[in-house]
């Protein structure tokens, strides 16, 4: 009975069995069919979006060098720290860990881990040092990413630093060149597709798809010498600190090109550490600080005595200690030498010897107007244009803004500003033969290939003077160095030189500073055609403040220097006039 009942059921269990299974084979070759044929096309897309992800391709920035194509500042590649907050399992425990070593808050570093994004920048640019600490603890969602635009490197620390400025962490330009270039330095970033794991991290050997290609940013080649910045900046700092002034600056300028070959300030910082130092260490006083020139400016009113043709080189002025002029009383400044001799000094002698009555006399007869044109032929009162920023203009007002005493004051550098730059280009004009020149410190813009893309060449605004005029402050000029406020320290043996002493009082908030000086002599060597025009201007020096005992030190040095440097050799004969005249 029981084998009937078997032999009876088994068949229809089987059949059930049977078509159950084909039921089921229909149902997965039906869902196969339809995930691969129907929807498989999109399914394919879908899945493809999921595991790839589109990154951006850093620019590398471009380098700055100097005339020589010496690096002055690069990229290299830095480490950065990420995480994936989605992934961090206790942002308690990870920012406990990681605040020690990122130097960060604890609570900062909570927060950011919170946020339950897919990507999450913790530190840019951390050093090697802190980057090989963090992948030592080992955190799943925390990672340490290569950044190919890196950070930038100064291999000579603080040469040139207030030219060259600095970026940010995003690799920007903040100041300096790094500012005014920026967008030919930073490049343009591209994007790329890649096939990345869950979480995020680009899998190896899978194909990737460029699709904007990344074209890295344009190099600067600067006019500067690297060796007379050096030399500059070098000297510069101990005559701030033997001086125990504020600040300084010094410039060196081809008068012939108007390539800047050397422009220095005192205090300076390093580019790599800029957060490290106060702003006023960073300013880059030969743009942007504009002051009262003094006696330097002397040779501006001579030149305009001349090209109004009022007053001939040889003409004569009474030896006067004091003038009044309208209500005010002009005295000779206490480094001005004693003209000597009768009761009349002449042209020339005003300007060796400094005096700021026969300054004001001179300027008297030339006329406000005539003054003012030949102020302006110089260019003072507009920037220069050279391609560093937040250059300042000075401060030239036009003649109907002038008192009764103002022709007499600005004779002699007071009641008008300039900077070093505007200087330097007007001394440059002298030294040249009277043309005006735009200064330059950008010689060229370089490709990634390293092939010039545009060169800049020498920039002839006008001509400020005449020849005939030029030839004569020149002479004036030897003399200041010879007979002058020069003769004790702006000579060089072996090299002839010429130029001007500058003390001037410091002006802040619009009133004198009682006590407060500022130092300077600007001249070029050598005399009689003259390579290199330089500048140097001292900042509040204690105890002595004269320009000629406080700056010319300097300026000997560097004209030196500057020789020597290129090739010219003193000569015997110099040597054996300067020997004659006991100095």
């Amino acid at each position: 009975m029981a084998a009937r009942s078997f032999s009876h059921v088994a068949p229809g269990r089987a059949k059930f069995t049977f078509y159950a299974i084909v039921g089921v084979a229909l149902f997965l070759s039906w869902r196969l069919y339809d995930v691969q044929i129907r929807q498989g096309p999109h399914l394919a897309r879908e899945a493809q979006s999921q595991r790839s992800d589109t990154v951006e391709l850093f620019a590398k920035r471009g380098t700055i060098t100097d005339r020589d194509g010496n690096v002055l500042v690069r990229s290299m590649p830095s480490e950065s720290v990420s995480a994936v907050p989605t992934n961090i399992a206790d942002p308690v425990r990870t920012a406990a860990a990681l605040a020690p070593i990122l130097v960060m808050k604890e609570s900062d570093l909570e927060l950011a881990l919170r946020d339950r994004s897919q990507f999450r920048w913790l530190a840019r640019k951390v050093s090697h040092e802190i980057a090989l600490r963090v992948a030592a603890l080992n955190i799943t969602g925390i990672s340490i990413v290569r950044e190919e635009t890196g950070t930038r490197f100064t291999p000579a620390g603080h040469l040139a630093s207030t030219v060259i400025g600095f970026v940010g962490v995003d690799e920007s330009g903040l100041e300096g060149l790094e500012s005014a270039f920026d967008s030919y330095l930073k490049g343009t970033a591209g994007k790329m597709k890649v096939e990345a794991d869950q979480f995020g991290r680009a899998i190896p050997f899978a194909e990737t798809r460029i699709i904007e290609k990344a074209h890295a940013g344009k190099s600067l080649q600067l006019t500067l010498d690297s060796y007379l910045q050096f030399e500059t900046e070098r000297a510069l700092r101990e005559r701030v600190h033997e001086a125990h002034a504020r600040s300084g600056t010094a410039i060196i300028m081809d008068p012939n090109t108007g390539e800047i070959l050397a422009l220095a300030n005192s205090p300076d910082y390093e580019p790599a550490h800029f957060s490290r130092y106060v702003a006023d260490s960073r300013r880059d006083r030969a743009v942007m600080d504009a002051y009262e020139p003094g006696s330097t400016f002397k040779l501006i009113t001579a030149a305009a005595a001349l090209e109004s043709h009022k007053i001939g080189p040889e003409a004569q002025f009474p030896a006067l200690d004091s003038l009044l002029v309208g209500g005010r009383v002009i005295h000779n400044a206490e480094d001005g030498l004693m003209a000597g001799g009768g009761g009349s000094e002449s042209f020339e002698q005003i300007i060796a010897l400094s005096h700021n009555v026969g300054a004001a006399e001179i300027g008297i007869a030339t006329g406000p107007r005539a003054l003012y044109k030949t102020i302006r032929a110089f260019g003072f009162g507009d920037p220069t244009d050279i391609e560093l920023p937040g250059e300042n203009p000075g401060i030239v007002p036009p003649p109907d803004q002038w008192s009764g005493s103002s022709t007499a004051t600005i004779s002699f550098g007071h009641g008008i500003s300039t900077t070093p730059i505007a200087l330097v280009r007007a001394y440059a004009a002298i030294a040249n033969g009277g043309m005006l020149l735009r200064p330059r410190i950008v010689h060229a813009l370089i490709g990634d290939d390293g092939a010039p893309i545009y060169t800049y060449g020498t920039e002839v605004e006008h001509r400020a003077i005449s020849q005939q005029t030029a030839a004569t402050l020149r002479r004036f000029l030897r003399t200041v160095v010879t007979r002058g406020t020069g003769k004790e320290f702006a000579q060089i043996p072996g090299y002839t030189t010429a130029g001007k002493t500058g003390t001037a009082q410091v002006v802040e908030n619009g009133r004198y500073e009682p006590g407060e000086y500022i130092a300077s002599f600007i001249g070029y060597v050598p005399a009689e055609h003259p390579k290199f025009v330089i500048l140097v201007k001292i900042e509040r020096p204690r105890g002595v403040y004269y320009g000629g005992t406080v700056a010319a030190p300097v300026f000997s040095h560097l004209a030196r220097a500057a020789m020597l440097h290129a090739g010219i050799l003193p000569t015997a004969a110099a040597k054996t006039r300067v020997a004659s005249k006991g100095l």
